[in-house]
C-alpha cells in the first residue's frame, strides 16, 4: 500500500483476528508497528521474529495503559502517524441480563479505549503534520441485533465519536474514520459458535444475512483499514464504512 512506508502505526487488540491481520499488512507495507494487547503471550507468539514491530502489553480499559502504549511508540519512533482502534469484546445478554459489570466492561473495552488512545496520540500527530485514526466499529452500530445492548451502544458510540473527532481534527490534517464489519471469521466468532447447540445451522443463518453469500475474513477488514489509513484515502474523513458483504442493506 503506497504511502505507508516509514509510517508509525499503533494497533490495539493485535494478538489475533482483525487486529493481528491489520498489523501484519501494515508491516508488509513497510510501516513500523507497535502492537498492543492484554493477551501478551499470544501477542508475542504471533509476532515472534517478525520485523519492525514492538509488542506491548496493554489493557486498554485502563487510561494509564493507553497512555503507556502511545508513549512506547513515541519513545521508540518519535511519532505516531496511524492509530487502529481495534480492541474489543462481545458479551451477549438480554437487556434484563446486562449487569452493571457487563455494561461497564464492554463500554470501557470498546469505546473508552478508543477515546483514550485517540487523546494520547493526537498531540504527536498534530506536531508532525497529521495522521489517520481508524476505529473498528461494527454493523451493530448501524442496525440492531438481539442480546447486544452494551455492544451496540459501544459501537454506536464509536461511530458518533468518529464523526465528532473528524470535524474537530480536520484542521490538523488528522483523518478519523470507522469500519463497520459484519460477521468475521475470527476467534471471537468461533467462541460464539462454540456456545450454541447447532453450529452448522447457526453458521448458515449468519452467512444468509450477508448478500455476498459468505462471512468476512479478517483480511477483508484489514485491507479496508489499510486503505483508510493510507494516502489513497487522503480526502476521506468522518465515514463509517460497512465491510459486511451487504448486510447493512437489511437482508
Amino acid at each position: 500500500m503506497e504511502g505507508l512506508s516509514g509510517k508509525v502505526a499503533i494497533v490495539t487488540g493485535a494478538a489475533m483476528g482483525i487486529g493481528a491481520r491489520t498489523a501484519e499488512l501494515l508491516l508488509q507495507a513497510k510501516a513500523d508497528v507497535v502492537a498492543g494487547d492484554i493477551s501478551y503471550g499470544a501477542l508475542e507468539e504471533r509476532f515472534s521474529g517478525v520485523g519492525s514491530v514492538l509488542t506491548h502489553r496493554a489493557d486498554v480499559r485502563r487510561r494509564v495503559d493507553c497512555d503507556a502504549l502511545a508513549s512506547a511508540a513515541i519513545e521508540l519512533h518519535g511519532r505516531v502517524d496511524i492509530l487502529i482502534n481495534n480492541a474489543g469484546v462481545t458479551v451477549r445478554a438480554p437487556l434484563s441480563g446486562t449487569t452493571d459489570e457487563i455494561w461497564d466492561d464492554v463500554l470501557q473495552t470498546n469505546l473508552a479505549s478508543a477515546f483514550y488512545m485517540a487523546r494520547a496520540v493526537v498531540p504527536t500527530m498534530r506536531t508532525h503534520g497529521g495522521g489517520a485514526i481508524v476505529n473498528i466499529a461494527s454493523i451493530n452500530a448501524i442496525r440492531g441485533n438481539l442480546e447486544l445492548t452494551a455492544y451496540g451502544a459501544s459501537k454506536g458510540g464509536m461511530t458518533g465519536m468518529t464523526r465528532v473527532m473528524a470535524m474537530e481534527l480536520a484542521p490538523d490534517n488528522i483523518r478519523v474514520n470507522a469500519l463497520c464489519p459484519g460477521t468475521v471469521d475470527t476467534p471471537m466468532n468461533d467462541q460464539y459458535l462454540a456456545s450454541v447447540d447447532d453450529q452448522e445451522a447457526t453458521m448458515g443463518v449468519l452467512v444468509a444475512k450477508h448478500p455476498l453469500g459468505r462471512i468476512a475474513s479478517a483480511e477483508d477488514v484489514a485491507w479496508a483499514a489499510l486503505f483508510l489509513a493510507s494516502e489513497r484515502a487522503s480526502f476521506i474523513t468522518g465515514v463509517s464504512l460497512p465491510v459486511d458483504g451487504g448486510r447493512h442493506l437489511g437482508r
